[in-house]
């Protein structure tokens, strides 16, 4: 395994039977694969999830980039049996599950939870979810402010990298005054935002890809939240997109914490 490419969730690291995708960050208040990897218990499987680029290197990279830095651990994780793909990152899973299916000669398991395709509306929703976070730290008129240059600026690009910095930008702008009201250094406020604009190019990036070839084979878990996942889309498209879908009655942001989903999972796995 290549340090700072994939972080080990469970076993002892030296190959990976199960890896996963998804954008882990610190502070992040949605369950990841971590929590699932406790759900499992004692039966865990060794579990190996993708780090993203320290923030700032992933300016311009593409979704074929990404790939690219997770190689190293693709060749090296031994025997996968399943790769496991949350939300955008189960755009990444299928391109990772089809260079080890070319490896190994057989294809993992692909098991999704609320896979989604990134596109501008969803660029905008992370923003407007972020500024609503602030509402402790600004005031209300800021706050319409903040979300009104945020409804101008989606109105204006329909390209997903343009939209992403700019939407970048006014969270710095609108952020960084918010985090110096709670007594919060610079430093910390600037990694706060870049750690932003990290998570907005991996989505820009994950827009360069089609992973319908692989998920048309996989398993879909949803959750009960309808803007996230295959919720949204008809009832055909969503049937035709993937093998199977199980779903649950729980939030997106609780789908990785269930012990009924790690169940389900470790039964998909078996």
């Amino acid at each position: 395994m290549t340090a700072n490419v994939w972080n080990v969730l469970s076993g002892t690291g030296a190959t990976a039977a199960v890896l996963a995708s998804d954008f882990p960050a610190t502070g992040r208040t949605v369950a990841g694969f971590a929590d699932l990897v406790r759900e499992f218990g004692d039966a865990a499987p060794t579990v190996w999830e993708t780090a993203p680029p320290r923030p700032g290197r992933e300016a311009g990279m593409t979704g074929d980039d990404y790939l690219r830095h997770w190689q190293p651990g693709v060749e090296s994780a031994g025997p996968v049996s399943a790769v496991l793909g949350f939300c955008v990152g189960s755009v990444f899973a299928a391109g990772l599950a089809a260079e080890i299916g070319r490896r190994q000669g057989n294809a993992p398991r692909l098991v999704l939870f609320d896979p989604e395709r990134p596109d501008a509306d969803l660029l905008h929703r992370h923003y407007h979810e972020l500024i609503g976070g602030l509402s402790p730290m600004l005031s209300p008129d800021e706050i319409d402010e903040a979300r009104r240059a945020g409804e101008d600026t989606r109105r204006a690009h329909t390209a997903m990298r343009p939209l992403a910095e700019e939407l970048c930008e006014l969270f710095r702008k609108y952020g960084e005054p918010a985090f110096r009201r709670t007594g919060l250094d610079a430093e910390r406020g600037a990694e706060v935002v870049a750690t932003f604009a990290s998570f907005l190019g991996y989505l820009v990036a994950a827009s360069d890809l089609d992973p319908r070839e692989a998920w048309a084979n996989a398993v879909a878990i949803s959750s009960a939240t309808p803007h996230s996942g295959l919720n949204p889309l008809p009832a055909r498209e969503r049937s035709a997109l993937v093998a199977r879908e199980i779903s649950f009655e729980l939030p997106h942001t609780g789908l990785l914490r269930d012990t009924g989903v790690a169940r389900t999972v470790s039964e998909l796995l078996a």
